[in-house]
């Protein structure tokens, strides 16, 4: 097959300025780019929400809101937002009456590095979410997601139903 590699060369000059030979150093990225593609093709093809951000703190070190870093085409789809509108914004500034949960629980991900799966409502987005949060690097959060709202509405109905059967 064939094999990717990263070639340097620097130029070695005599005491005149004339380059006299050049140094060459090769490298095999072979496998690095193969990850690279790889990843790239399951950060677009999941079909889980998928979105990459960054914390922003207050003096005090409190969570305040979170700037969009990277989101792939299921984020798209299950939010309504377009990455080319939103990536380098922050959420408040997106959607402006997010709830203060979920800042805090992002930003307990981001500053501890401590995961967390939870379930909650958008009421911004009108969608159930069910999300897991974890710390790729410091101060940055990445959440995989899923719209979990007809699958709520569900749940309510049958236990309507059950209560009315009950009754």
């Amino acid at each position: 097959g064939s094999v990717i590699h990263n070639w340097r060369f620097v130029p070695e000059m005599n005491a005149q300025g004339q380059v006299i030979s050049a140094l060459s150093l090769s490298r095999d990225i072979t496998e690095q780019r193969q990850a690279q593609q790889n990843y790239k093709i399951l950060f677009h093809e999941m079909l889980e929400g998928f979105a990459l951000h960054e914390i922003i703190c207050n003096k005090a070190g409190n969570p305040i809101d979170y700037r969009f870093l990277s989101v792939n085409p299921a984020f798209e789809r299950m939010t309504g937002l377009k990455s080319t509108d939103i990536i380098g914004r922050t959420v408040l500034e997106v959607l402006p009456n997010t709830e203060q949960y979920w800042r805090e629980a992002y930003g307990r991900v981001a500053l501890t590095g401590e995961p967390f799966h939870f379930e909650h409502f958008s009421s911004e987005l009108q969608k159930h979410f069910e999300v897991s949060a974890f710390q790729p690097a410091s101060n940055k959060f990445a959440c995989i997601f899923m719209d979990v709202t007809e699958r709520k509405r569900a749940e309510e109905e049958n236990k309507l139903l059950q209560t009315q059967l009950l009754q």
